[in-house]
């Protein structure tokens, strides 16, 4: 039962002083709140303690003064618990203030209830912050003092407003005596156990700033700005200089810890942290006690405390790094003066194994032709072979250098991709037959045009993943696709797939077959031969041309290796496809079109056909221009390029569509995609041209959309 009920009562105490705390205030508003809830409690316990004495002696004013006391001490709570608390504690201290007024005046001085306000006088400090709040404070004794005199002053000694005898004033006095006396005992007590325990709290505090300031990984220097003398320094910095004491470096100036090289741009760089109150940070050169030199990591930076600025030097020791950057530079001239050797090496091998391989296999190809019997054939074909291999491999090392030192650029010149493949496919016909192998070659049509690449290495590539598939292919096809995935006017994406029903690749080794000198096994090696190096040097050939070389293989079903480049258009391509009954055809005057198209040279070659149609034309070089000359003019065609600077087509279409839903638009384009023809019916074209347009085409497109609209 006791136990329930100081349960009970710990839950009343909590509930009351806990009242008005919320998330997310600070330690000091919680404190200041409970110290107020904390005053209230106290003011409302001796109210009801002095109501009851005050009904047992008969005294009915005084019990009456008490129960108004608390109604107000009651509001002071309430407004506190509403995060009014500076509301609260105004009420509460004008009641206390009042009420003392009011009894003494009631009762009479010699009752004895001004001795409250000496607990009063120390039970503000639980009040009002005194670090804080300390104007506060002042204003709140000020109140408490005037109202304190004024007491002293108005009060009577005795008075007849209640019948209180002599025996009754000795008891009250000494009831007030003792429980103010108690009350400030205990007040006096707690101040000195707050104060106390703030104490600890700030050597802890101080405890925990040192044990950072000490523990710390950078050497610490704290100067005085104006002198440039050590005022303190941590242990990480004792240990850096080769010190032991503390007082060795404190007092000392900073530039005696400086190499001689730096103690100038030291004093630039105090001199614009004084001047700009910036923080610094950068390398220098520290000298240690013994002697020893180590290069650290500073940061400066500036402060003040108490009106006196210093500066804060952390430094960390970067002498590692610094070896660690000498070792590598040292590493990479070594690497470098080696690939200089090694370049000169191959140069060198290269210059004197071709000589007599040129010479072995020139005399090789001239016994093949001149005469010889039948059963020295089989020897020269292993000679002419063996040879020509020899040359291939030597090639593959010059190529892999080349790739290694980064000196393999790519040419540009125009090629026809169609034509490319069908030459390349031709090459390797022969040895694809003669293994007994079925060879495809499947070309998109709308690659029978020119393209900006390197020819030589494109082929290269081709060819050893052709080659590849020919040798590790004993039965069914081997397979050269090439197709356009997506264009612009400028630009084409060109996919080049070799596919085989070979031998395979395990998919452990779809990585290891790309590095230098690795193939897919051991038993690889012994039966079809090879360096290891064609696939190594076919990727980054691959990777020139900004792509990446792909491989979808499983072991026994065969491989394929595809990659996909962007290419340019070449811009010199011819604008348009000649026909020779393009003079034939009809004339069509009096028919207003507006061409819109960025490229001059397109532009010159569709008006050119155009006026010989007897067509009216308006040229416009950008979708913004476009839709301009459509709002002034009137037209029954419009001919519009897709990609332009400012605006493209089909944004200036959708312009155009605002002010005529009716007039046919032909997309005037070189791109070529997927479901073309769909999403240009969706952006609003009525129909497409490609470039380079055929004369027949535009001359029949025209005729029939302008024919449509008048009718």
């Amino acid at each position: 039962m006791k136990e329930k009920l100081l349960y009970l009562g710990w839950s009343i105490y909590r509930d009351i002083v806990f009242s008005g705390l919320q998330e997310g205030i600070t330690k000091d508003q919680r404190k200041k709140i409970i110290g107020f809830n904390q005053f209230i409690l106290l003011a409302l316990l001796v109210n009801f303690f002095s109501v009851i004495s005050y009904f047992y002696h008969k005294l009915y004013i005084s019990a009456l003064i008490n129960i108004t006391s608390a109604y107000f001490f009651l509001l002071a709570f309430y407004f506190g618990s509403r995060r009014k608390l500076e509301t609260g504690r105004i009420i509460a201290v004008v009641n206390l203030n009042l009420y003392l007024i009011v009894i003494s005046y009631i009762e009479g001085l010699k009752a004895g209830e001004y001795l409250f306000y000496f607990p009063y006088f120390l039970v503000l400090t639980f009040v009002v912050s005194i670090r804080r709040n300390s104007r506060e404070l002042f204003i709140v004794y000020a109140i408490t003092v005037i109202a304190s005199l004024i007491c002293l002053k108005l009060s009577p000694y005795t008075n007849d407003v209640q019948v209180i005898n002599e025996a009754l004033y000795i008891r009250l006095y000494s009831s007030n005596l003792v429980i103010s006396l108690c009350m400030t005992i205990i007040f006096s007590y707690s101040i000195l156990r707050v104060n106390k325990d703030n104490e600890v709290a700030i050597l802890q505090e101080k405890k925990f700033g040192d044990t950072i300031f000490n523990t710390s990984l950078d050497g610490v220097f704290i100067i005085f700005s104006q002198t440039g003398i050590i005022a303190s320094c941590n242990h990480r910095a004792l240990e850096l200089f080769d010190v032991h004491e503390k007082r060795d470096i404190e007092g000392s100036h900073i530039e005696n810890w400086f190499d001689e090289d730096h103690i100038r741009q030291f004093k630039s760089i105090e001199k614009t942290i004084s001047e700009e109150t910036q923080s610094w940070q950068g390398e220098l050169a520290f000298a240690t006690k013994t002697g020893r030199t180590f290069h650290g990591y500073v940061s400066a930076a500036p402060f003040s405390y108490k009106d006196v600025r210093y500066t804060k030097i952390s430094i960390l020791d970067v002498s590692h790094v610094k070896m660690t950057e000498f070792e590598l530079m040292k590493a990479k001239e070594k690497a470098e003066v080696a690939a200089k050797a090694k370049s000169r090496f191959l140069s060198n091998m290269s210059h004197e194994l071709r000589t007599p391989l040129n010479g072995i296999i020139g005399a090789s190809n001239l016994l093949v032709q001149e005469e010889h019997l039948p059963s020295q054939k089989a020897h020269l074909d292993i000679l002419k072979f063996s040879s020509e291999h020899m040359m291939m491999l030597i090639n593959d090392i010059l190529d892999y250098n080349k790739i290694e030192a980064g000196k393999l650029e790519l040419a540009e010149a125009p090629v026809n991709i169609k034509v490319f493949i069908q030459q390349v496919s031709t090459q390797f016909a022969s040895q694809v037959k003669a293994k007994g192998l079925e060879f495809k070659t499947d070309i998109d049509d709308r690659l029978d045009a020119e393209f900006i690449t390197d020819e030589t290495r494109l082929n290269q590539v081709l060819s050893n993943l052709l080659s590849n598939s020919i040798k590790f292919t004993h039965s069914g096809k081997i397979t050269l696709a090439v197709r356009k995935l997506f264009a612009s006017s400028t630009k084409a994406t060109i996919q080049f797939i070799v596919m085989d029903t070979g031998i395979g690749i395990p998919r452990n080794k779809h990585r290891e077959i790309f590095e230098t000198f690795t193939q897919a096994d051991v038993n690889t090696t012994r039966k079809y031969g090879g360096t290891g190096l064609g696939l190594a040097i076919t990727k980054k050939i691959v990777n020139k041309f900004n792509s990446d070389l792909l491989l979808e293989s499983e072991e026994g079903k065969g491989s394929a290796f595809h990659f996909t480049v962007e290419l340019k258009i070449n811009e010199s391509r011819p604008r348009y496809i000649h026909e020779d009954n393009a003079a034939q055809l009809r004339q069509l005057p009096g028919i207003r079109v507006l061409i819109a198209e960025d490229n001059p040279v397109n532009l010159a070659i569709a008006k050119r056909f155009l006026l010989k149609w007897g067509i009216e034309v308006t040229e416009a070089i950008n979708g913004r221009e476009a839709v301009e000359k459509f709002r002034k003019g009137e037209f029954e065609l419009l001919l519009i390029d897709l990609e332009m600077p400012e605006m493209d087509g089909a944004t200036a279409l959708r312009e155009i569509r605002k002010l005529n839903h009716n007039i046919p638009v032909v997309a005037f384009t070189a791109a070529v995609y997927d479901n073309m023809q769909e999403d240009l019916l969706q952006k609003g074209f009525t129909d497409f041209i490609h470039k380079p347009f055929r004369p027949v085409e535009l001359h029949s497109k025209i005729t029939y959309l302008v024919a449509a609209l008048r009718a």
